[in-house]
């Protein structure tokens, strides 16, 4: 489709209201987007799938170690944290803002 990189587009869309706020926030502005890091290098990924930070049984800190995510939900869990490492995303339905 053409119309995916339009920015008007983009801006002309009609959003419920409940919707409203997480259509306009981006991943970065969210508590779940955090710095996960290895030994060597740290990338930016998304643990709200680990359920301990999903359902805020623990505070989410703002730089987990690697380590602490493969042994919560293994390595096919880091590689989903991994996947959704893109800051400008649109935010999902989990969307909690930063303080």
């Amino acid at each position: 489709m053409g119309h995916k990189n339009n920015v008007l587009w983009e801006k002309h869309r009609l959003y419920l209201p409940d919707m409203r706020s997480r259509a306009i926030h981006r991943c970065k502005h969210c508590k779940f987007f955090v710095a996960i890091r290895g030994k060597a290098e740290t990338r930016r990924g998304c643990v709200v799938n680990i359920k301990a930070y999903g359902n805020l049984e623990k505070p989410v800190p703002p730089v987990i170690p690697v380590m602490d995510i493969i042994k919560r939900v293994g390595l096919e869990g880091l590689e989903e944290c991994l996947k959704h490492s893109d800051p400008d995303a649109q935010s999902c339905g989990q969307f909690t803002l930063k303080q």
